[in-house]
């Protein structure tokens, strides 16, 4: 009997995976950008020049790109599609269990708000399936979001509960907002029984409120990119899961190489963490 042995490539796809860091508006690829920007661009005619940037300068310019993919993504239509690809192309990959997460949006243009734009995401996320992925979501409050808009979208979570919504995410641009600003949002979240994952310490800016993050003591951290020695001596000692997104450090120039990703340390210390994607780029 001959046998033949799968490649890297091959042997990744096939492989069973879970993924806990997916943006889905960070998670769009090429192909599904292209098809969304032909729907929109006789709303958005500037949308005819936009072009996926095959490379990123900095971290900054990966918030840039989301004005565009927010005008691809201004209605409940564009919003379902995107959804839909996203998982189907996971699951494609291997992953077989998938938390998406998202930051409630409106538009007025459109008629979408907050509520249909999630309920969009979930009607699509709980499509029946004829592939094995399992598909859970994380409603995300933007840095930039005002305490209302926080309350607004735990509320939100509430609501839609039932319909497999299971934590709450602080996400957005690194350099904008606090956590601290916007905690009482996030200690309602927790009274509701929403586990919380908190983005951590992707920047050097970031790290001055590493202790108040940590104070809140989150489920999951994503990144942890940079850490003081007492920053991570309380990661280590409360085993605090870590959400490493290798990809998106690397192209987002948060970290300058592969070979150089803090993903070793963890390895050493036996620290609990997953690998994660964070968003496509291919």
């Amino acid at each position: 009997m001959v046998t033949t042995a799968l490649d890297l490539s091959e042997f990744c796809v096939a492989l069973p995976k879970i993924e806990l860091h997916a943006h889905i508006n960070g998670s769009i690829s090429p192909k599904t950008m292209l098809h969304l920007k032909e729907l929109k661009k006789s709303r958005y005619p500037e949308l005819a020049n936009f072009e996926v940037p095959e490379q990123l300068d900095r971290i900054s310019d990966f918030f840039k790109l989301f004005k565009f993919i927010y005008k691809l993504t201004d209605d409940e239509e564009a919003v379902s599609i995107a959804t839909r690809n996203v998982i189907d192309e996971f699951a494609k990959d291997g992953v077989r269990y998938l938390e998406l997460r998202t930051t409630p949006r409106r538009n007025a243009d459109t008629g979408m708000t907050k509520e249909s734009y999630l309920k969009a995401v979930l009607d699509v996320m709980n499509e029946p399936r004829q592939d094995d992925i399992i598909v859970r979501l994380i409603v995300s409050i933007d840095r930039r979001n005002t305490l209302e808009e926080a309350f607004e979208a735990v509320d939100l979570a509430v609501k839609f509960r039932s319909q497999n919504v299971v934590g709450i995410d602080l996400c957005g641009d690194v350099h904008q907002g606090s956590f601290e600003q916007l905690r009482p949002a996030f200690e309602k979240a927790r009274n509701e029984g929403f586990y919380v994952t908190l983005h951590f310490n992707e920047v050097v800016e970031n790290m001055v409120e590493a202790p108040n993050l940590l104070s809140f003591k989150p489920d999951r951290l994503g990144h942890a990119t940079l850490l003081d020695e007492p920053t991570r001596q309380n990661i280590y000692s409360n085993a605090i899961p870590i959400e490493i997104c290798m990809t998106s450090n690397v192209i987002s120039k948060t970290v300058k190489t592969f070979a150089e990703h803090h993903v070793k340390d963890l390895l050493l210390e036996n620290h609990p963490f997953v690998l994660c994607v964070s968003f496509f780029f291919k």
